[in-house]
Parts: C-alpha cells; sequence; structure tokens
C-alpha cells in the first residue's frame, strides 16, 4: 500500500503547495507528535535553520535520510533501507510499505515546520 492509497493522490491537490498539503494530510494520519518525535533535531536546531531556509537543506542531509529510514553513504552513492521510527510509523498508523527516502525527508521536513508554525502561534 502506497500514500496515495491512503490520502488520495497527490495530484487530487490542487494549489501550488500541494505536495506540502500531501504531506500534511500524512502527518495528520499518522499524529504530528507521533511524527515530531522522529524527527532528528532539536526545535532550536531547527528554529535556526529555518531562518536561513525553509527547506531545512542546510541541516544534515544524512541524519533526514537515517530518520527517514535510509543510508545514503557518505557521498550520497547509495541508498539502502535502514528502516527507522518513521518507517515504523507508515505501517503502524497506515499499513503502508511503499515508499521512498525523499518521501520520508519531505514528510519529516513538513512535520518540522508545522511544529515551528505552532510553537510560533502560541507566543
Amino acid at each position: 500500500m502506497t500514500f496515495d492509497d491512503v490520502v488520495g493522490n497527490r495530484s487530487d491537490y490542487k494549489d501550488g503547495d500541494c505536495y506540502r498539503q500531501y504531506c500534511q494530510k500524512i502527518i495528520e494520519a499518522m499524529g504530528i507528535r507521533n511524527v515530531r518525535d522522529c524527527i532528528p533535531f532539536s526545535e532550536e536546531e531547527l528554529r535556526e535553520a529555518y531562518k536561513e531556509d525553509e527547506h531545512f537543506n542546510n541541516l544534515s542531509k544524512q541524519k533526514w535520510d537515517a530518520a527517514a529510514g535510509f543510508d545514503t553513504g557518505r557521498k550520497g552513492d547509495r541508498c539502502r533501507f535502514i528502516g527507522s521510527r518513521l518507517t515504523r510509523l507508515y505501517w503502524d498508523k497506515l499499513r503502508v510499505n511503499q515508499f521512498s527516502c525523499s518521501e520520508g525527508v519531505c514528510i519529516l521536513k513538513e512535520c518540522a515546520r508545522m511544529t515551528l508554525q505552532r510553537t510560533e502561534g502560541r507566543q
């Protein structure tokens, strides 16, 4: 089963932020707190990184990949499934068993943005 089977095809989301909405639906289905616990960076690290890049590309790619359940090697020259807390959530919460490293990283990064926005909204 894929994420499309659970939350609908990503092409069903109409505006320019369609992939972000798609990831948000996945996060909501698994529970934002559950996904947030899989993010490999502290909220402070995320906040500082976000100031410079809302896509968090200034944080370690290897850490994002590992949290998404993949070892991409030091040079990014391979991609091997290693599993992670996040990939266990896919199965436990959604019964999803077909996914990519990039999907996982996007889900984690979107959850990081959502977390920061909620935290900022409370201040």
